[in-house]
């Protein structure tokens, strides 16, 4: 068993670098918990906006992180809580660029520890033991029965850790190295009436086309789309097996939230139609599930 430290953040808002808190726990040789770092985040002034998205899920609102201090005052903290140890994320792709982009917005050394990915290594371990692997489920699937409190930073952290060690003790620590190896990501090329980021429907089908992520999922998007406009995301669902919908059902298992537009909001609310609609069947016992786009495009990947 190698020690590391598994990590996670939550952001304000769509911007990765929005960072307003975040969880570190240190495992040891043993897969114990040896240490855990916590703290509130208030984000920096470039991005010290929060997206009622982001709140709904996670809970953290502007008020919460008026007094708490930003990311250049607990660097040095976190360094040395990291030190040069792995660092393991449920979704890597998200919280280790949410870890670079701070490195990048504050003027620090960029981050050179070897990262592994329990999302990652989850869709090759857990190929036919699980359809979704979200951290729930697969954290679920090792630990059955054993709550977690999901979305706090610090909880997802120790569960994103303790499923690591789960998958220590199964494989050697170089079969999951092959399993997860680094990876890079570019970025495309902004087109006229495009946002930066966003892809045309080939570009989309040619890098994730072969997923078998949305199988069976029923999908409904909301807010405004990164990665492609929504019609050009729509046929990807469909092709990799999904059924893109426009309104929300009973059916619907996948509400993917985007950049929100307030002008969509029930007046007086701080959320959309559509999310305010997803609570109510969720509580009503729909298996609906409400990620970020961010997360959407990450488990199209690999």
């Amino acid at each position: 068993m190698r020690e590391f430290v598994a990590l996670d953040f939550e952001t304000a808002n769509e911007q990765r670098r929005s960072a307003c808190a975040v969880g570190l726990v240190s495992f040891d040789s043993e897969g114990k918990v040896a240490d855990r770092y916590y703290q509130l985040l208030r984000p920096h002034p470039d991005v010290d906006y929060f997206n009622p998205i982001n709140v709904w899920i996670h809970g953290i609102s502007a008020e919460d992180v008026v007094d708490a201090p930003q990311w250049d005052e607990i660097y040095d903290d976190v360094a040395a809580f990291v030190a040069d140890r792995p660092i393991v994320a449920h979704n890597m792709a998200f919280d280790g660029y949410v870890f670079s982009d701070l490195a990048s917005m504050y003027g620090f050394e960029q981050p050179n520890n070897r990262r592994f990915c329990t999302l990652r290594l989850a869709r090759k371990i857990l190929v036919e033991e699980l359809d979704r692997k979200s951290l729930d489920n697969v954290y679920d699937f090792y630990f059955p029965g054993e709550p977690f409190d999901h979305h706090h930073a610090s909880a997802d952290a120790e569960a994103c850790g303790r499923i690591f060690c789960r998958m220590q003790s199964e494989f050697e620590y170089e079969q999951l190295e092959e399993m997860c190896p680094p990876t890079r990501r570019s970025r495309p090329t902004q087109r006229p009436g495009m946002l930066a980021d966003q892809l045309l429907v080939e570009e989309l089908i040619e890098r994730y086309g072969n997923s078998k992520a949305l199988e069976n999922e029923h999908v409904v998007f909301t807010g405004t789309l990164r990665h492609g406009q929504r019609a050009a995301v729509q046929q990807l669902v469909t092709v990799v097996g999904g059924i893109p919908e426009k309104s929300l059902t009973k059916k619907t298992t996948l509400l993917v939230v985007g950049i929100p537009n307030p002008q969509a909001w029930v007046e007086g609310s701080s959320a959309s139609r559509k999310l305010i609609k997803a609570s109510q069947l969720r509580d009503a016992g729909s298996p609906i599930e409400v990620i970020t786009e961010e997360e959407f495009f990450n488990r199209l990947s690999d």
